[in-house]
């Protein structure tokens, strides 16, 4: 990675930092229309109640836990609500596991029934993975599967042709993008969801703020709360239901944001699944393809993706992430090799014949058109190419931004270790050795890469500033990231050694 690359690729790295800073729907009620019964007998006896108000009985009610080997489930019999989703195998710096929701959806609720959500459900029965409640004739069954983090919903209601729902989900003040996850949900950054025409629409708190109400015409497939790493998201199964209606608000009152939405059905029995688990694309992919898209690669998901599957297969073969970020970057290295000879070559042949191209700008400086002249037919005769040392740069950089990505949306580095200090590659280097020891790298790898067109001086400046720079941009950016970078250096400066030891360019 010559002097060149090294410059786009800082552009590319303040792109990516500082182009986010540059740049009334009606409550969703029960249908009221009396169909049929067609249900299971045991809802036969009991008289539907299907009400356009709210029934307000009591302020408080009682809470049921269900788990399976990953995930636990909060459902709170106030509304038949979901209150917390709690992650086994994830935890905090602090040792505990990882809630979803905050202190707020705890209140409140964070996945409830619109028109129920003040009525208290009683008990059918209860398993360890398992739940029923019933309110005069709506009936709500939870179910987790084994080693899954997919909630199954059942809910009967009969005369009814949709379902209202609401998912509730806090919006802090302090927006700020932080790497690796702060253990107080409410503290965390989160976006809104709605996956519709086959892409993912994403509202960040500050959208929800400035619009107030945002509502979508069309019906999506899901829709959801995300934050870094986790993903909550509600999506009918195929043929049992769709979701319609949707409509994003912010709730002034409690500094949260909700997304409003129907759910179809068949005969009053309305079916859907809450993926609540890590964004994982395994995981994801259980559930639903498309739940993928929930992970933000960007514009260049067609790379980020492989660069993902290659990283965990590297993992499978060594189960050390940071072992497998090594392996990645040589691979990249590797993939890459051809287009960084050829840049390098050109820029050594560059720095070669530079005295005679000066030569002829002192000799025809007083004539520029004779100047061009000559400068095409010397360029001509020695198979020169201005754009051949920067043409290889421009095309590794997709790949560059690519892995950025990937390395910085990971839930796979979440809390993974290296080795010594480095125990999670999710968050900065707490001592911020790999940022000097790259910014030291890049500074050697400069005094070695051939600078044939840059001012002496100009030259010197860059030699210094651009390491000390980059160090900066890089001493808040994940240790995995930073990892990556400073060992692919290293790399370059091999590459470089070995290409300068090289027979020179044929003299003149």
């Amino acid at each position: 990675m010559e002097k060149n690359m090294i410059i786009a690729v800082s552009v590319s790295v303040l792109i990516l930092f500082l182009w986010p800073t540059m740049f009334g729907k009606k409550q969703p009620t029960v249908n009221s229309v009396e169909k049929p019964k067609t249900v299971e007998q045991s809802l036969a006896a009991e008289k539907p109640v299907v009400k356009k108000e709210k029934i307000q009985t009591q302020n408080k009610g009682d809470t049921f836990i269900i788990e399976n080997d990953v995930l636990k489930v909060v459902i709170d019999s106030k509304g038949a609500a979901v209150k917390q989703a709690i992650f086994k195998k994830y935890k905090s710096p602090e040792g505990q596991p990882l809630s979803f929701f905050g202190a707020s959806a705890e209140t409140m609720g964070a996945l409830k029934l619109s028109d129920a959500e003040d009525s208290i459900f009683s008990l059918v029965s209860k398993k360890d993975n398992s739940v029923v409640l019933k309110y005069n004739g709506i009936r709500v069954e939870y179910s987790l599967e084994k080693s899954a983090y997919a909630l199954n919903s059942k809910i009967t209601y009969v005369g009814a042709e949709k379902i209202g729902m609401n998912i509730l989900s806090f919006l802090p003040e302090n927006t700020k993008d932080e790497y690796g996850l702060n253990s107080d949900p409410d503290k965390r950054k989160k976006e809104l969801l709605i996956y519709s025409g086959e892409k993912v629409q994403r509202l960040t708190p500050k959208d929800i703020r400035e619009k107030q109400v945002v509502a979508f015409s069309s019906s999506p497939k899901w829709v959801g709360v995300s934050d870094r790493y986790f993903l909550f998201s509600v999506i009918t199964p195929a043929n049992k239901g769709m979701i319609t209606d949707v409509v994003a608000k912010h709730n002034k009152s409690a500094s949260a944001a909700s997304i409003d939405f129907d759910i179809t059905g068949n005969d009053g029995v309305f079916e859907y699944v809450a993926f609540v688990g890590p964004k994982d694309v395994t995981d994801l992919r259980k559930v639903d393809p498309t739940l993928a898209e929930s992970i933000d690669y960007g514009w260049l998901t067609v790379i980020s993706v492989p660069m993902l599957e290659l990283m965990k297969f590297f993992y499978r073969m060594i189960p050390n992430y940071g072992v497998a970020i090594l392996i990645l970057t040589l691979f990249v290295r590797l993939l890459m090799f051809p287009l960084q000879q050829k840049s390098m070559k050109s820029m050594k042949k560059m720095q070669e014949l530079q005295p005679h191209i000066k030569a002829l700008q002192e000799k025809y400086k007083g004539d520029k058109e004779k100047l061009n002249a000559e400068m095409m037919q010397f360029m001509k005769t020695h198979k020169m190419n201005p754009m051949s040392g920067c043409l290889p740069m421009l095309l590794q950089l997709p790949v560059f931004i690519a892995l950025y990505k990937v390395l910085a949306n990971s839930v796979e580095l979440y809390r993974a270790p290296f080795m010594f200090w480095i125990t999670d590659l999710s968050i900065k280097d707490p001592y911020y050795v790999l940022p000097v020891l790259m910014g030291v790298m890049m500074f050697l790898q400069q005094k070695m890469t051939p600078n044939p067109t840059m001012d002496p001086t100009q030259a010197k400046m860059m030699m210094y500033m651009l390491p000390v720079i980059f160090t900066i941009f890089m001493i808040s950016l994940p240790s995995g990231l930073t990892l990556y970078i400073m060992f692919s250096t290293l790399l370059g400066i091999l590459q470089q050694h070995f290409m300068n030891k090289q027979t020179s360019y044929q003299k003149i």
